[in-house]
């Protein structure tokens, strides 16, 4: 076997080593975006979740007791405004 023919028999070999390597590479890479596809899913359904919740809970419990310490707010600073002008006609 002459060297010529050697080198392009080896070059022929690493080839197709390389088409299946090549190959192989692929698949292993869709399979790994299926995985993780699935999972990036099931996260965003999660998210999803997480955030229906919370704007529930804000609507129903947060809104109401925010605007409930806002009168209460109002209703300390009449009552503090209203005394303190007692105590200005009081003082004259």
């Amino acid at each position: 076997m002459e060297v010529d023919t050697l080198r392009d028999w080896i070059v022929v070999v690493y080839g197709a080593v390389g088409v299946v390597a090549t190959c192989i590479v692929v698949a292993l890479l869709i399979l790994l975006y299926r995985k993780v596809a699935t999972i990036l899913d099931a996260a965003k359904e999660t998210v999803d979740n997480v955030r229906n919740t919370s704007s529930l809970i804000s609507e129903s419990v947060i809104q109401p007791i925010a605007k409930a310490q806002g009168w209460i707010a109002g209703i300390k600073k009449t009552f503090n405004v209203i005394t303190s002008l007692n105590k200005k006609v009081g003082e004259d």
